[in-house]
């Protein structure tokens, strides 16, 4: 991440990343790359290995979003849609 990139836990097992000044395209490959170094872990766990994955729902701010609420609430709108998608993806429009 870039030094004004800001990571922040926003729910149980929700995060959120706001990349000021970043085109939706490298957005999502930046997202991309996330989920994909998120499902190569393998976790250690009693004599197996724990293989997790991500989903991840994508909000480029425009001017029809007009709060901070509104961006995280489309984000997590696209974050269900990925999750009925079957998981593990990134999702934007």
């Amino acid at each position: 991440m870039r030094d004004y990139d800001l990571f922040a836990r926003i729910g149980g097992e929700e995060f959120a990343i706001l990349l000021p000044a970043t085109e939706a395209e490298l957005g999502y490959v930046i997202a991309e790359r996330i989920r994909s170094s998120v499902e190569s872990l393998e976790i250690p766990f009693e004599a197996q290995k724990l293989a997790i994955t991500t989903s991840i729902g994508m909000v480029e701010n425009s001017k029809e979003i007009t709060s901070f609420e509104q961006m995280i609430l489309l984000a997590d709108k696209h974050l269900n849609q990925a999750k009925l998608k079957g998981r593990n993806t990134v999702l934007y429009t």
